[in-house]
């Protein structure tokens, strides 16, 4: 027999006899796979409060705008500090000194600047919601004309974060559990598994509560907040 012939028959005989070797594509993979999303929510009560306080001038001389700003905003910080917020808890958010320019009556006049306006804006980390009021108050009276950006939120939120995280993988698990037994198929492992964009504290904005009232101290209501972890998770469904 021809070489060329006992090849050709080996190769059938070989594939005949069940040595073959089927690669499975990664399309073929994916009809067997469920992705889920999985949320974890856990509530907490806050125990910070963060507030922006601030200081603007407006004096048409720029040495001179500067120069208030800083008197103000020193005053504010001596007062705040003597009312038991450390030098770590404060923290510079914005500082800026913009021309304040005259409308221009032809188009052809020339842009006129008036005055200066300074800001100056620091922000108070506060460890006692009890001192909240009375620091805001403070700060007010010191010479801050600017309240902002008042969030109640939790300093250290990692326990709860593991513990929406946890919540997030079992619901995962849970509803690929139910999806693969009403496609009549059982859950297999686990391939994958991706947190969202990280946990969400939500914060509770208290603004309007102390903003509204800035010359005179009120109760704040910590209330409740809410951690949010979302994650997605690739199961393998097999036949049952």
């Amino acid at each position: 027999m021809p070489r060329k012939a006992s090849v050709a028959l080996l190769l059938c005989a070989t594939l005949l006899g069940g040595c073959v070797r089927v690669r499975v594509t990664p399309e073929y993979e994916a009809v067997n796979v469920v992705t889920v999303n999985g949320v974890g929510r856990v509530s907490v009560r806050p125990d910070t409060m963060l507030v922006d306080v601030g200081v603007e001038a407006r004096v048409p001389a720029l040495a001179d705008a500067t120069a208030d700003a800083s008197r103000r905003m020193t005053e504010v910080l001596a007062r705040v500090k003597a009312l038991g917020i450390p030098d770590q808890d404060i923290t510079t958010v914005a500082y800026s000194v913009d021309p304040i320019v005259a409308p221009r009556r032809t188009d052809e006049e020339a842009s006129r600047i008036v005055a200066y306006r300074v800001v100056n804006v620091v922000r108070l980390r506060i460890r006692d919601l009890a001192a909240g009021g009375p620091v805001v108050d403070g700060a007010v009276a010191a010479g801050a004309n600017t309240i902002s950006a008042l969030q109640l939120t939790v300093n250290d939120p990692a326990h709860a974060e593991s513990e929406a995280r946890a919540l997030a993988v079992g619901e995962a698990a849970a509803k690929a559990k139910e999806i693969a037994a009403a496609a009549g198929s059982r859950l297999g492992d686990l391939l994958s598994v991706t947190e969202g964009a990280g946990p969400r504290p939500i914060v509770a904005q208290a603004a309007a509560v102390m903003a509204a009232r800035p010359s005179g101290p009120g109760p704040v209501e910590a209330g409740q907040l809410e951690i949010v972890v979302n994650v997605q998770a690739r199961y393998r469904i097999v036949p049952r």
